[in-house]
Order: structure tokens, then C-alpha cells, then sequence
């Protein structure tokens, strides 16, 4: 994973999955191993999306969250 590619949220037992299960995003920041030994990233989603009581249009999560669709073009 790096800046620039188009992610989607395929995690469907964590929390979040309600909200951002099948969302599709840019990474916009990739931590290869953080503090806790995970890499992270910070992704700016396609369409901001619906959570709680307002829209999401950047999120953190560890990478593992997500899988890969493609390479933007810069």
C-alpha cells in the first residue's frame, strides 16, 4: 500500500463495518509498522461518508482493513 492508492474498506467484524464497510478511498498517509507494530494509513474517501450525526471524509485505520483496487494517477 501507498499514497495515492485506491483502497476499499473490507473489514466486516470490526466496529466501524456498519459505516464503512465497502467504501472506496485514496491513501493519503501510510505508516508502514506504527507504534503498536501495525501499518496505518489515512484515507480520504471517494464520497464522504455517513457517521453518526455527520460525514466522514477522511479517516484513519490500520491498513489491514482494507484491500487494494489500483494506483492513482498523480
Amino acid at each position: 500500500m501507498k499514497i495515492g492508492d485506491v483502497v476499499m474498506f473490507t473489514d466486516d467484524t470490526c466496529r466501524y463495518a456498519r459505516w464503512f464497510l465497502g467504501q472506496v478511498a485514496v491513501v493519503v498517509h501510510y505508516t508502514h509498522v506504527g507504534r503498536d507494530g501495525n501499518s496505518h494509513c489515512r484515507v480520504e474517501w471517494m464520497n464522504p461518508v455517513p457517521y453518526h450525526d455527520s460525514k466522514a471524509k477522511i479517516s484513519d485505520f490500520r491498513a489491514d482493513k482494507f484491500m487494494g483496487m489500483a494506483h492513482a494517477a498523480r
